[in-house]
């Protein structure tokens, strides 16, 4: 009897102790999902909106003089030869991506009032991958809004970026050989975006021509 006892007692024991938590661990998974449908009403609440807010539209003009900035860290990347393909081609990838098109111009030669070879984003793409990347070594610097972005549709809002093109002199990167002025479109459209089980339509920023 001692022994049919004992076992009794271990498994009351089992049930008092593991009881509690399976009900704490229902409580939490409900926790969890009400968190996560909390989270998917607020990105819902936040991006899928129609009309933006002044700070709204400010957070997106940050985002696309970063874009700009970053264009140019990933043109170095692509047009890098002692890198490995990869690296490149994902470079490429980040450039079309930042873009509104493939076939949005870009003028990015030395002399801006002569003329020059015009890239599109596909070509120029294509020809730093395949080495034919013919560009002067320069920067962007002093990025400013120029016109902020302002609603044109129901689901789009432009802008455009003003800036400096620094050409450095050969070898000697801290001294400027040429500075031009040039601008960029911006771009905040709606697009598709998967949030697990979800599709969310949310605003993306894009840049367009580069002038």
């Amino acid at each position: 009897m001692t022994k049919y006892l004992k076992i009794s007692i271990y498994i009351l024991v089992l049930f008092i102790i593991y009881a509690p938590s399976c009900v704490d661990e229902q409580k939490a998974a409900n926790r969890e999902d009400a968190i996560l449908v909390e989270t998917k009403n607020n990105i819902r609440a936040e991006f899928e909106t129609d009309y933006l807010t002044e700070a709204s539209l400010f957070a997106y003009e940050t985002t696309a003089k970063q874009k700009l900035s970053d264009f140019v860290d990933y043109l170095h990347i692509l047009a890098d030869t002692s890198l490995d393909m990869s690296f490149r081609a994902k470079a490429g990838e980040m450039i079309n991506g930042a873009f509104l098109s493939k076939n949005v111009s870009l003028q990015l030669a030395l002399q801006k009032d002569e003329p020059a070879r015009e890239y599109n984003v596909h070509l120029l793409i294509k020809n730093g991958l395949e080495n034919k990347l013919s560009l002067s070594p320069f920067s962007f610097n002093s990025i400013v809004v120029h016109k902020p972005l302002h609603r044109t549709g129901n689901t789009s809002y432009e802008g455009t970026l003003k800036f400096s093109q620094n050409f450095p002199l050969p070898n000697q990167p801290e001294q400027i050989l040429n500075s031009i002025s040039r601008s960029a479109g911006v771009y905040l459209i709606k697009e598709d975006k998967i949030f697990g089980a979800d599709t969310l339509k949310i605003w993306s920023v894009r840049l367009g021509e580069i002038r």
